[in-house]
């Protein structure tokens, strides 16, 4: 469809030039935006030179040369790759780009390796295929899909189950899993070989890790000194699923898991082998690691002196505040929950106590943590966050802990952890009050299952886990507290999960990371306080 809404606006415009007229001069350097589903870039202006490349629809491009009806572009989604393209396969907006590319859009990439479109134009319904790790703009969310818009204004539907959300990764802040991207790499086993292919038409090895990771929000450039000084080596004893690998020979296979990887070996199509085979043992090198952390990204605060307390807020001071509370709660995963029934930075007068964390103490030090910049500030945010008054500090222990929130609710309503967005994100509900509230409006975990409730959230959200008023102990309304962090546009829970120490038996736990939807379908509460910090 697409191609013939092209050719029928081409003809118009031929028709209306007047006789002798010359097409409009696309001056070097102009953005354009790539208008068909597939185009090969190719190293030379030649219908059959070597296929270097291949762009998507959607995909932005900037123009170097003419020749003919050739366009020389550079693919700056591709590390500025250059190469020949079909004039046709591209469209050059008067406006540069500004409205089709802004960024404040919402995107949506393909993460299947071929998707049917239902064009919809005054023409009649049609069905165009697109390919994975196309992004392109959405317009509207309908029950069945998503429309989304192409560069020339056509409007399509995708169904949903075939896409993604865009989320620009972070070196500090990685919402994708290894195990996420070695997922989506299967799904092209049987696909052949083409070189400089990247689609379910065909692709080589170098395309299977470039289209992969782009489904995932990573733009990668594969020469091996971009790739060395953007991942990190890592050594064959300890590569894991998602990492890529270095073969002699200038090769590379993207490890797979289960002692297997893939790779698109010439005239045949994307497979599985295992690292270990005869054939392989001897050229796999070592391995790149683009997502998760390096060693030091993975220590516990406990376990960070203080100037690398200071570079990781460093790292993550370009986040904005939500996420960098998400991404503190995440430091904390392993922790060993605090058994103390009083809570060990009590019991010990300290302000860091890293080495345990109950939820309390968890959702405090991550907000501490997010809102300032250096370890001392962090002491700063506490002395003002963790108290209905003001902390206070002698020979660096606390003297005041009795001033403490002692209870969810409490932070809730003081202000200082968040606007209180409960009543603005689904039907709420009024239940007993304590200590001066009669009454109180909470979200009912009925609210909370709901589809239109979890896409509202976002990361950093702090959820207050509500009682019910029959099994309340000294009249708390909040028995349980966790930080929101979202992966692939689903919410998970980051808390300190576990049991205080009681009269017949030791508690314990750790801080874990949990879908939220798993959270509800087994957890005693009937609902909660949601509160939100804003930039």
């Amino acid at each position: 469809m697409i191609f013939r809404l092209f050719f029928s606006f081409l003809f118009t415009l031929v028709i209306a030039l007047p006789a002798g007229a010359q097409e409009p001069v696309v001056a070097a350097g102009s953005l354009g935006i790539v208008s068909v589903p597939l185009a090969n870039v190719r190293d030379e202006a030649e219908p059959k030179a070597t296929i270097v490349t291949q762009v998507l629809l959607a995909e932005e491009v900037r123009i170097l040369e003419k020749r003919d009806y050739r366009y020389r572009i550079a693919v700056p989604g591709q590390s500025g790759r250059t190469g020949w393209i079909q004039q046709e396969a591209v469209l050059v907006p008067k406006d540069k780009g500004r409205f089709y590319l802004k960024s404040e859009r919402e995107w949506i990439v393909i993460a299947v390796p071929k998707t049917p479109a239902l064009v919809l134009d005054r023409l009649g319904n049609n069905v165009l295929s697109l390919y994975a790790g196309t992004r392109l703009p959405v317009l509207e969310r309908t029950a069945d899909g998503v429309k989304v818009q192409f560069p020339d204004r056509t409007v399509a539907l995708i169904t949903a189950a075939d896409i993604m959300p865009v989320s620009p990764h972070s070196s500090v802040f990685n919402d994708v899993s290894p195990a996420e991207v070695a997922k989506t790499a299967r799904k092209f086993i049987g696909v052949r070989y083409l070189a400089g292919g990247m689609t379910a038409q065909g692709m080589d090895t170098q395309g299977l890790i470039t289209v992969v990771y782009r489904i995932h929000g990573y733009d990668l450039d594969l020469e091996r000194d971009a790739l060395a000084a953007e991942a990190v080596k890592v050594a064959k004893k300890d590569l894991q699923p998602g990492d890529i690998l270095q073969l002699s020979g200038a090769g590379y296979g993207l490890v797979a898991g289960n002692g297997q990887f893939l790779y698109a070996p010439k005239k045949s199509t994307v497979q599985l082998a295992g690292m270990n085979d005869r054939r392989f043992a001897g050229s796999i090198l070592y391995g790149f690691r683009v997502l998760g952390e390096d060693p030091e990204q993975k220590k516990r605060p406990a376990e960070m002196a203080a100037d690398e307390i200071m570079v990781a807020q460093t790292l993550a001071a370009d986040l904005p505040l939500g996420k960098r509370i998400a991404w503190w709660a995440g430091r904390f995963i392993g922790t060993p929950y605090d058994p103390d029934p009083l809570g060990l930075y009590v019991r010990t007068k300290r302000i860091v106590a890293d080495e345990k964390a109950d939820c309390m103490y968890h959702v405090f030090r991550s907000v501490e943590l997010a809102k300032s910049t250096t370890p001392g500030e962090a002491i700063e945010q506490a002395l003002k966050l963790r108290f209905t008054t003001e902390g206070k500090v002698t020979d660096g222990l606390v003297q005041n802990y009795n001033d403490r929130y002692e209870y969810g609710e409490d932070m809730v309503y003081s202000g200082k952890f968040g606007r209180n967005i409960t009543d603005e994100l689904g039907a709420t509900r009024v239940i007993k009050g304590s200590r001066g509230r009669d009454e109180v409006i909470i979200l009912p975990k009925s609210t909370l299952s709901t589809r239109k409730f979890q896409k509202a959230l976002q990361d950093g959200d702090i959820i207050y886990w509500v009682k019910d008023p029959k099994r309340r102990v000294v009249e708390e309304i909040v028995a349980h507290l966790s930080v929101i962090h979202i992966k692939d546009g689903k919410p998970f829970l980051i808390h300190a999960s576990g049991t205080k120490d009681s009269a017949t038996k030791p508690g314990g736990g750790l801080v874990k990371e949990l879908p939220l939807s798993d959270y509800l379908r087994d957890t005693k509460f009937i609902g909660a306080y949601v509160t939100r910090f804003e930039q």
